[in-house]
Formats: C-alpha cells, structure tokens, sequence
C-alpha cells in the first residue's frame, strides 16, 4: 500500500500540518519529516491504519498525532501521523 500511496502523493502532494510545530507542508511521499522541527510524519489510507501507527509510536514513547489530510480535496480519506524526533539514546 505505502508504494502506492507514495506514487499517488507524488502525482499530487498532500497539505500537512504539524501537530508539534504547525508547520504546514506538502508531503510528495507516504514518509517524511516536517521541513521545520524534524518530526516524522507518515501517511496512511484510513483513520483505523493512522490510529494503529500512532498507538505504536506512542509505545515507543513517542508524542504522535493523527492529522485528517483535507488538501487537496483528493486526499480526503489519508491520515498523517506526526511524530517528535527520536533522539539517540545517552547510554
């Protein structure tokens, strides 16, 4: 599905907005980072698989969001999932 959804935003990119830094950005890929502060965001078809994806992040003990893509208007029905940076461990 992702390569899918990668061709698709490619052919016309999403608006995202960053739920860390409200950035707002066009996203031509199913994964990326947020051109302001680095927070990761992946796109996913459907609120189920963004809901799915950002419980695993928060897992990790990640700060994730599930953002409604509603730019262009043919994007309506993909989520991104907007996660902090995650920083190598100090051990």
């Amino acid at each position: 599905m992702s390569d899918a959804l990668s061709e698709r935003l490619a052919r016309e990119p999403a608006e995202v907005e960053c739920s860390i830094c409200r950035h707002r950005q066009y996203v031509s890929a199913a994964t990326g980072r947020c051109d302001q502060c680095g927070s990761g965001i992946e796109v996913v078809a459907g609120r189920e698989a963004g809901l799915q994806r950002m419980e695993a992040l928060s897992s990790e003990g990640r700060a994730a969001y599930l953002v409604e893509v509603r730019r262009p208007v043919s994007a309506r029905g993909l989520y991104a999932v907007v996660a902090n940076r995650r920083f190598p461990s100090g051990g």
